[in-house]
């Protein structure tokens, strides 16, 4: 072969390679301009697909978790601007029928969306809770439910109120029937509270307060049932236990869970005032298209409560109920007619149900200390409201009415516990430090040393030296003039 030839083959050999490398850096662009095509679309598609899951203004992040088991109805209504929703989850283990609705408003359909899905994980922790509780147990056929129905009730054209009702059974025990409300403006969707209906007055709510006891101590169907010390307690005027309400063809409708102010035979109380017979007390806002027919110059007769002047003491007891320190205590108490506030543990409730029945049959208040005695500011915020609902249901089944108030173990507490807590927080004043020293004679001078007017002294019912040392404590403070209250009175008169 002469030069040529091989000059020839070697340019031949290189407009091959040359070829071969433009041919496959054409096609590497091509697939990535096509693979990051596709990326892109899917993004886009996915992006669509999640705006399209809302409705209105409603991002789909603040929708409530369904479960891919779950049925979904969406429906309208005929008002404007609402859509009522149908879900349903048919499993063996954690069965649910709900309904809520959906609105416009992103602010609304955010208030919605967390009380549905916290009353999901309430019901599945509940159920978690039981079956811990119980795995040892060997009982069959019992079954668990989750049931929301809502009802709508427009106030003229301009306002809608929303009640949800809420039935949780978990081992075909009724464990929570309760109520949820949300009024709220149909032009605006700014959602109004009771402060706004009673134009912000505090005196205008002790009225009101007035006339709701009044209404619910006659009512013919509730007198055989009520409990008029558990009435009294969660109708104080305060802001705080107004929260469930709705008005319904002209009357302000509050209501109450089952078993709050007496026994279940009543199912849930409420109390119908109709709007004209409180016209004063009215914000502006809904005076509108209300005759005046007041009777609030001459209000009902108010419960007496005990005075105001003197000398006071609250007297509390956490941990607890204990089978015989307990029992113990409330024998010491009752030589003194001294009454106490006791924050018992959820998963002590059943188990010493008797003793707690007895608490309460001594006149004395029950309060909630969480489940387990968890720090509350080493959990999440779901965890917290777990805590304290799961000790809310097992003190309603054992009594038949929820507590009151509320105290964090440790005192623990912090801006995120308080944010979820529905009750009252109960702290103390004095602490005898009961816990740590074990001495019976260490209870009366760590009371002496702090003593104070109103104050609240904390102590624990499951400790025997706390129940030997208590006498001695009682006897200086009946000496010195204090009249033992419980912590709600407490409360009330600061």
């Amino acid at each position: 072969m002469n030069n040529n030839d091989r000059k020839f083959g070697g340019r031949l050999i290189d407009i091959v390679l040359i070829t071969t490398i433009a041919t496959l850096t054409v096609f590497i662009i091509i697939f990535t301009t096509t693979s990051n095509e596709f990326k892109f679309q899917n993004a886009s598609a996915n992006s669509q697909t999640a705006n399209q899951s809302g409705s209105g203004t409603v991002n789909s992040n603040v929708e409530p978790e369904i479960s891919s088991s779950a049925t979904q109805e969406i429906v309208n209504t005929n008002i404007d601007g609402i859509r009522l929703v149908n879900e349903t989850l048919k499993d063996s283990t954690k069965p649910y029928s709900i309904q809520y609705v959906k609105t416009n408003f992103e602010s609304v359909n955010t208030e919605i969306n967390k009380y549905i899905s916290d009353a999901k994980n309430q019901y599945e922790n509940i159920i978690r809770l039981k079956d811990t509780v119980e795995q040892n147990e060997t009982t069959t056929n019992l079954e668990n439910n989750l049931k929301i129905e809502v009802e709508m009730y427009p106030h003229q054209d301009q306002y809608l109120s929303l009640v949800f009702t809420k039935n949780v059974a978990v081992k075909s025990n009724t464990y929570d029937t309760s109520i949820y409300t949300l009024f709220f403006n149909l032009e605006t969707g700014s959602i109004i509270d009771f402060q706004q209906i009673l134009n912000d007055d505090e005196n205008h709510l002790t009225s009101l307060s007035d006339v709701v006891r009044y209404s619910i101590v006659n009512n013919h169907d509730y007198q055989k049932h009520i409990n008029q010390e558990a009435l009294f307690k969660v109708t104080e005027p305060k802001w705080i236990y107004f929260k469930r309400f709705a008005i319904i063809e002209e009357s302000l409708v509050l209501y109450f869970n089952k078993g709050e102010i007496g026994n279940s035979d009543i199912g849930v109380p409420m109390a119908t005032i109709p709007l004209s017979s409180i016209y004063p007390l009215l914000s502006k806002e809904f005076q509108t298209g209300i005759e005046n027919h007041s009777v609030i110059t001459n209000p009902p007769p108010q419960k007496e409560s005990s005075s105001n002047t003197g000398k006071k003491v609250a007297l509390t007891f956490d941990d607890g109920p204990h089978p015989t320190v307990t029992t113990s205590i409330l024998d010491t108490l009752d030589k003194y007619d001294a009454k106490a506030t006791f924050f018992v543990v959820g998963n002590r409730v059943e188990k010493y149900a008797d003793i707690v029945i007895e608490t309460l049959e001594r006149g004395h208040e029950i309060g909630n200390h969480t489940w387990n005695h968890e720090n509350l500011t080493k959990v999440s915020s779901n965890q917290v409201m777990d805590q304290i609902n799961a000790t809310n249901v097992a003190i309603h089944n054992v009594l038949g009415e929820y507590p009151t108030v509320f105290r964090p173990p440790y005192g623990a507490k912090n801006d995120s516990v308080i944010s979820v807590i529905d009750l009252p927080v109960v702290m103390w004043t004095i602490d005898t430090l009961d816990w740590k020293y074990r001495d019976s004679t260490n209870l009366l001078p760590s009371v002496q040393k702090n003593m104070h007017n109103n104050a609240i002294i904390l102590m624990h019912d499951i400790h025997q030296s706390t129940a030997d040392g208590l006498e001695s404590v009682l006897k200086y403070l009946q000496d010195e003039g204090y009249e033992f209250v419980t912590v709600s009175e407490i409360l009330q008169n600061k």
